[in-house]
């Protein structure tokens, strides 16, 4: 536990030297540890939000598991993105690769859940009159915080340089390509303009 938190930190602090070693110990393990970390955060998360919507127990535990399977199909999805495109531009890494920092880059998603579950609680305690004109922006705000730094951004970028050995300028371009059509589908889903 304390490799994967010193893990977790170097992740958040220093993306290009925690993820330098993944080419030859792709740390699937701490990967699906930091995945399992988001989707269990997330899923509290959309607890919160139904039961502060609906009111209803049936509708939360609904959020609860779609929230959770939706975080480990994106695992999954963005790994295959990720290796494809990487391979189709010269990448030298294998699945186990790309599994690993993929799923280390959930890092800093765990951090804006957190504070998302807490603009979600304060909004049910602070703004009883009308929630759902402040929090939406808000939280839509923190979800391309870390989709930035974290799924399909900066985080990415380092791994698929330092596990896929890919060249910067090619690693640039798929993490810019995915994170801008991730960061639009975001957007007009949100419904918040």
């Amino acid at each position: 536990m304390r490799n994967f938190f010193q893990r977790f930190i170097l992740v958040l602090t220093d993306p290009d030297g925690s993820t330098y070693d993944l080419y030859n110990t792709p740390q699937i393990g701490d990967a699906f540890f930091m995945v399992s970390l988001y989707a269990g955060l997330s899923a509290v998360n959309s607890f919160t939000s139904a039961m502060a919507m609906t009111g209803m127990l049936s509708v939360g535990f609904i959020a609860v598991v779609g929230s959770a399977l939706i975080v480990y199909l994106m695992w999954v999805f963005l790994t295959i993105m990720f290796r494809l495109l990487g391979s189709m531009l010269g990448g030298k890494g294998e699945l186990p690769n790309t599994l690993g920092f993929v799923g280390l880059a959930a890092a800093p998603m765990v951090v804006t859940t957190c504070l998302s579950i807490v603009v979600t609680v304060g909004g049910i305690f602070f703004l009883e009159e009308d929630p759902s004109e402040i929090l939406p922006p808000v939280r839509l705000g923190l979800s391309l915080v870390g989709m930035a730094w974290g799924w399909p951004g900066v985080l990415c970028y380092f791994g698929l340089k330092n596990a896929e050995h890919l060249h910067p300028l090619k690693a640039i371009v798929v993490t810019m390509v995915l994170f801008f059509g991730f960061a639009a589908f975001e957007i007009f889903s949100s419904n918040v303009f």
